[in-house]
């Protein structure tokens, strides 16, 4: 049956790791995901693994935390049938629901505790270890195998560590054991040795190697920050970096000791998915102890293979933290790595001042110039303007005289023209006169001579054939003649032709 409270419970969680992670919530746990757990209620991390969706990847991000929410809401039953049981001493626990209440209680004492590694033993997904003291106690220790390789230490027998984590009885054979989620190493000597030993390593393998280095971008604007919100040094880095519109993401992380590889590893893979210029890993200096996080083989190979360039600003003296020797640029504080990213901004800005000066400059000096050039222009344009006006002087008197001799010659013209005029036409008149004489002569000729006046006269007009005929040689004997006379046309035929002579 499904526990409504629980399953509310896990629906607020996962909005608040959604909105922190900036990914939607179905990629923090599918709906199914969370009603299995919220039905099954793992008490284990080997319940929890059979809920589909949660792997390996899933559960160290986010298995403890569910874990605890479930066990709260175990806590609450047994705290109920504990009430149940006071108010009725006749009615027993279970054996389970009695170690399940041991279990609740004592994953509050969770604790650190040192020892000496006196056995040890591997499986496929397991460690289980023992710790002893120097009055010969004995602690059997439990982790997870995912949880061990995390911490990037090799157990030996005989090595001395800190264990980190909380009791819990193994309900199958009420045996007590520790269950550890992180291990770290105890004393300079034994941190230098796994120091020299990695670094070594890794040399080796040209994972420190200048040409495998990224080159960080000129005007970095998108910052990935991985660093613990509550420290000092965040504000160091935030107040040195030069307001030229970053987009600053935190990631908030642990950095102090073994203990923070969980949260940085999660940080780190959270960033690779991100759209970001630079990935920014601060925190303060301190010992090889609190260091360890940052020569841990993973966090090392995480920072080696992210997809864009890393800048790690971990303080140090002598023993430089191999996160700082794996990432693209290394500085030791985070006031540094905050200069560092400004670099390309205030090279632009103080650019940008020169060019300002360089321009005023220019400006001035084209002004300086166009002012001569024009005074000297306006003297030049002075000078030509008044030899134009001397000569626009001149040409208006020469045009005033040239003026007064057209309007003379215009008079004069004038006067020439009328008696041209009047002497035309009286020659005209006269010559039109004379031709009207000759043209009357010639009309009284014409009328003399006009055959029509002549067949007045009595004379006639013979043709044949269209001919007029004029001597009797045209002619023949029978013969059409046309004979034409003033007041219409004969016809008539040759009946004789004689000769005027005879």
């Amino acid at each position: 049956m499904m526990d409504s409270n629980l399953l509310q419970r896990l629906k607020d969680w996962r909005k608040v790791v959604g909105q922190k992670e900036g990914v939607a919530l179905f990629r923090v746990l599918s709906n199914k995901a969370i009603e299995d757990i919220a039905t099954v209620k793992p008490k284990t991390k080997e319940d929890l693994m059979l809920i589909k969706g949660i792997k390996e990847k899933k559960f160290a991000k986010y298995g403890m935390s569910i874990l605890f929410m479930v066990n709260e809401d175990i806590k609450e039953g047994v705290h109920q049938e504990m009430e149940e049981k006071t108010n009725d001493n006749k009615k027993p626990f279970t054996v389970s629901a009695y170690l399940n209440f041991l279990n609740i209680k004592l994953r509050t004492y969770k604790a650190r505790v040192l020892g000496e590694i006196s056995s040890i033993g591997i499986s496929n997904k397991c460690l289980y270890f023992s710790i002893k003291d120097k009055e010969e106690s004995v602690l059997n220790c439990f982790m997870w195998k995912s949880d061990y390789e995390l911490c990037g230490i090799s157990l030996e027998e005989g090595m001395e560590i800190i264990a980190d984590g909380f009791p819990e009885i193994y309900k199958p054979n009420g045996r007590l054991s520790f269950k550890v989620s992180t291990i770290e190493l105890i004393g300079e000597g034994a941190l230098k040795d796994a120091y020299n030993k990695l670094k070594k390593k890794l040399e080796n393998e040209g994972l420190f190697a200048v040409e495998r280095k990224k080159i960080i971008p000129d005007f970095p604007q998108k910052i990935g920050l991985i660093t613990s919100e509550a420290g000092a040094v965040i504000h160091d880095f935030l107040n040195n970096l030069g307001k030229y519109g970053y987009h600053i993401k935190l990631i908030d992380s642990r950095v102090e000791g073994q203990i923070a590889i969980q949260d940085l590893v999660s940080a780190i893979d959270y960033f690779n998915k991100q759209e970001i210029d630079s990935l920014v890993i601060i925190r303060g200096g301190g010992s090889m102890e609190s260091l360890q996080a940052f020569n841990n083989e993973v966090l090392v190979r995480k920072i080696a293979a992210f997809n864009v360039p890393v800048i790690c600003g971990v303080g140090h003296d002598k023993d430089v933290p191999l996160a700082c020797l794996a990432a693209d640029k290394a500085v030791s504080t985070a006031t540094a790595v905050a200069v560092f990213l400004n670099r390309s901004w205030d090279k632009a800005s103080d650019d940008i001042a020169i060019f300002e000066k360089d321009i005023v400059y220019k400006y001035k000096e084209l002004l300086e110039k166009t002012r001569f050039y024009l005074e000297s222009l306006s003297n030049q344009l002075g000078e030509r303007f008044g030899v134009i006006v001397n000569k626009c002087d001149d040409l208006k008197h020469k045009l005033r005289n040239a003026s007064m001799s057209i309007e003379y010659t215009i008079e004069n013209t004038k006067k020439t023209l009328d008696s041209y005029y009047q002497s035309f036409f009286a020659s005209l008149k006269r010559n039109l006169e004379k031709d009207n004489d000759i043209l009357n002569d010639i009309e009284g000729r014409l009328k003399v001579a006009d055959p029509a006046r002549q067949l007045q006269l009595g004379y006639s007009i013979v043709s044949a054939g269209g001919k007029i005929i004029k001597s009797i040689n045209q002619v023949s004997k029978g013969e059409e003649l046309d004979t034409q006379i003033s007041d219409g046309r004969i016809k008539s035929q040759v009946k004789d032709i004689s000769n005027q002579k005879g």
